[in-house]
């Protein structure tokens, strides 16, 4: 018997609710130092297949990321020639975010899924105790997603 959307629809909703940032969430994560080059920041998120990275103090701790979002920003800038220092390459300091938006180890697949969307962000460090432990980007979410969907609608 095939079961209806709203019957979908309501076990898929069960199963976002069901999976939490750590079944999926990246556990090795690399952090960029703000010191670093944004080219060499951005050759390391092309070759790894990435859209943001965590930028890490001299401790280790979060103390923003860099997207490809703020390395498009900066392209806009480079180019404008309103930039100084580095005009052509500079550190990630310039560039990076640091109004961070992070999550907990079991916040909801459902809950990330709104997160993203309602502040457009799609790498969401995971943080427990003040210290992160891993990191959720738009390509996890889409697959564990989609997975959910195609199993919701019986196609697994």
């Amino acid at each position: 018997m095939t079961k209806s959307i709203e019957e979908q629809v309501h076990q898929l909703e069960e199963k976002l609710n069901s999976i939490k940032a750590e079944d999926f969430m990246t556990k090795d994560v690399v952090l960029a130092k703000q010191e670093s080059s944004l080219a060499d920041v951005a050759d390391f998120m092309i070759k790894k297949r990435i859209s943001g990275l965590p930028v890490g103090g001299p401790d280790g701790q979060l103390e923003g990321i860099i997207t490809a979002t703020d390395l498009f920003t900066l392209i806009d800038i480079i180019r404008s020639g309103t930039i100084q220092g580095d005009a052509l390459n500079p550190k990630v300091s310039f560039a990076m975010s640091t109004s961070l938006v992070s999550i907990e180890k079991t916040t909801s697949l459902a809950e990330i899924i709104n997160i993203m969307k309602r502040k457009n962000i799609h790498t969401i460090p995971v943080c427990e105790d003040g210290k992160m432990i891993g990191v959720v980007g738009r390509r996890d979410v889409f697959k564990n997603f989609y997975n959910a969907a195609k199993s919701a609608s019986g196609q697994e």
